[in-house]
């Protein structure tokens, strides 16, 4: 089994901050999207239910949706 940890940080710092495609961050890391696992991706970094901001730091709403800090401070739980 090989370590998949590498790919998951590179993904994680394309995606960060930004509102890119899976696709695109896997395009501009060099990693096949094949060989990502939506679950293991979650653990990593989430995509904002509200504004399609990724982050490492997202809260949960009432229906356990991540939602970045901005949108959390506006629409709050």
């Amino acid at each position: 089994m090989t370590d998949t940890n590498p790919t998951y940080r590179r993904l994680t710092k394309q995606l960060t901050g930004t509102r890119k495609t899976l696709t695109q961050a896997c395009v501009d890391a060099g990693v096949d999207i094949e060989d990502v696992d939506d679950y293991l991706l979650e653990q990593w970094c989430k995509e904002c239910s509200h504004c399609g901001i990724w982050g490492t730091d997202h809260k949960t709403d009432l229906d356990d949706f991540p939602v970045c800090r901005i949108c959390f401070g506006l629409v709050g739980r």
